[in-house]
């Protein structure tokens, strides 16, 4: 697992949030069913996100949460890092040993170190908006796979 639990529930949140940003405010019970999400959780999660500004709040009946800015202005590595900490992919070794450089390597460092600089791009080049766009890629292929299937 590449990032915790919470981490990947703030992202899947988020990315419903992207997809359904013409409805605000969307409710907590919403998203949470949606997502397959514990409600407690997700609640804390979305508090956490509108407290570091990532997302916009609204209270009382009809209350909920939508994003603090367009999709396409909020990079991934932005929600990752407000759940998870700073991506520690330039000094951080992969196997956790305290020290791993060119000098002193790892038995993996010569396989992370490529990896490493692509997922750095990746993340600072991914916003909220491209991830919900491939989602829906996704989820319209595998819309027309299943009517091929009925077909069959």
């Amino acid at each position: 697992m590449l990032f915790s639990s919470t981490c990947q529930h703030a992202l899947r949140a988020l990315v419903y949030l992207s997809v359904h940003q013409d409805r605000w405010p969307i409710l907590v019970r919403e998203i949470a069913a949606a997502e397959s999400i514990p409600r407690p959780f997700l609640s804390k999660i979305l508090h956490d996100l509108n407290k570091k500004g990532l997302l916009a709040s609204s209270k009382g009946p009809g209350g909920g949460y939508g994003l603090a800015r367009p999709p396409s202005q909020i990079q991934i590595r932005e929600i990752i890092e407000a759940i998870d900490g700073p991506l520690d992919v330039d000094t951080g070794c992969v196997l956790g040993l305290d020290e791993c450089s060119d000098d002193a390597p790892c038995a993996l460092h010569d396989f992370w170190k490529p990896f490493r600089a692509q997922y750095k791009d990746a993340m600072n080049g991914l916003s909220l908006a491209d991830a919900a766009l491939t989602l829906s890629k996704k989820r319209q292929h595998d819309e027309d796979v299943g009517v091929e299937r009925e077909k069959n």
